[in-house]
């Protein structure tokens, strides 16, 4: 029979992933390996059942809907445990997680026989991921919960200067660490669904050397975007106390590498109107990091606005003994009662999202370590920051 032959190639696969195949009304006709051994359910107790009576707090009406979209366009639809938690509601048995009572899974939904009907249902364990994620936001939770501390010790500020220091770039690395998240989101999803159309292609006989060879450059091109992610990341939040020659124009296209999802979001053009053999002898991450937080406050500023010409507009001044960097946006301008105070510490315009860390930790570092200058200047337009360093330190 047909539904044999299908349980036999299935069940024989080496695969770490569930396999179910189920028809638009959720009949069972296969239920592998992996699933007998994560649900402590064998596979003949199922095959006369449907889905819903093996998994009685399954959402029936939204997975029916989802297998009836996959038939009808006759491509694989993918669902990820990020956005939709669990499709299919298995507890969690084989091992302990105070977190999650059900497995947080990644779901393909793969056109399996259309004349029957029939669909492959993917199921990839993403518990332990949800669970490092969720640990994550905690850390830097905590991580904020100690920034508040700080504000509420103002006295203590010169004795904890060091400390602010670094408790700003754990800050910065909790955002950045959120940034990288949402970055490798949709590349990681992209891998997953290709290797899981490959696995059903291979078990069905249609897995072509064209197919193969395709999927595997695909994969290879988002490894690549990937690691290269990492390698920036990594250099950013890497302790070089060491001064080099930094090509200003790489620098400042490196900045936005971080904050690019953001601007694109709200749809802010980034201009850098920097001759791109102009070179600076100093620290380049504590100047990145300068940069980074400079622009940052820019975007937050775009949030509050309802501009449709929305511009962050880098420039530079040379001088014999120094260069000037200008950061200029077109976001409202900064009250002047607030202008005067911008670089106090445990001061900000944003309320409760803000720490009021964030410049004075810049003009800390430009004028401590960098040995420059931090100026703003702003009107109902918008605001410039002007940074002045020593061509040579």
């Amino acid at each position: 029979m047909a539904q044999n032959e299908t349980q036999y190639n299935l069940r024989t696969a080496d695969l770490d992933n569930g396999i179910i195949i189920v028809d638009d009304t959720l009949s069972i006709y296969h239920f592998n390996k992996w699933l007998e051994l994560h649900t402590k359910i064998d596979e003949e107790s199922v095959l006369t059942k449907k889905l819903d009576e093996i998994f009685p707090n399954i959402k029936t009406k939204t997975l029916i809907r989802k297998i009836k979209t996959a038939l009808r366009m006759n491509t694989p639809t993918f669902y990820t445990a990020a956005t939709s938690h669990y499709l299919i509601p298995i507890k969690i048995n084989q091992f302990k997680n105070s977190i999650f009572e059900y497995m947080q899974q990644d779901v393909s939904i793969i056109p399996y026989d259309k004349e029957k009907k029939l669909v492959a249902l993917i199921i990839k364990d993403q518990t332990n991921m949800a669970s490092a994620n969720a640990l994550l936001n905690s850390h830097i939770e905590e991580i904020k919960k100690l920034n508040q501390a700080l504000i509420e010790e103002q006295k203590l500020r010169e004795k904890q200067h060091q400390q602010l220091l670094t408790s700003s770039r754990s800050a910065a690395m909790g955002d950045m660490i959120s940034m990288i998240a949402h970055q490798w989101r949709q590349p990681l999803s992209l891998i997953t669904t290709m290797m899981a159309n490959m696995k059903v292609k291979k078990e069905l006989g249609t897995l072509d050397d064209a197919t193969l060879q395709n999927s595997f450059k695909k994969i290879e091109e988002t490894i690549y975007y990937l690691s290269d992610t990492i390698n920036d990341f990594r250099d950013y939040f890497k302790p070089i106390k060491v001064k080099s020659n930094i090509n200003l124009y790489e620098l400042f296209s490196k900045s936005i590498f971080f904050l690019k999802d953001e601007m694109s979001q709200y749809n802010i053009n980034y201009k850098i109107n920097i001759d791109k053999n102009i070179e600076i002898y100093t620290y380049k991450n504590e100047l990145l990091q300068s940069i980074i937080n400079i622009i940052k406050n820019s975007i937050d500023a775009f949030k509050e606005t309802t501009l449709t010409n929305k511009n962050i507009t880098v420039s530079l001044e040379q001088k014999t003994d120094k260069i000037i960097l200008f950061i200029e946006d077109n976001a409202g301008g900064i009250d002047k009662e607030h202008l005067e105070k911008i670089f106090e510490p445990y001061f900000s315009t944003k309320s409760k999202n803000g720490t009021g860390l964030g410049l004075y930790i810049c003009k800390t570092i430009i004028e401590k370590h960098l040995k420059g200058t931090i100026d703003i200047y702003s009107d109902t337009n918008g605001t410039k920051v002007a940074i002045t360093l020593p061509t040579l330190l």
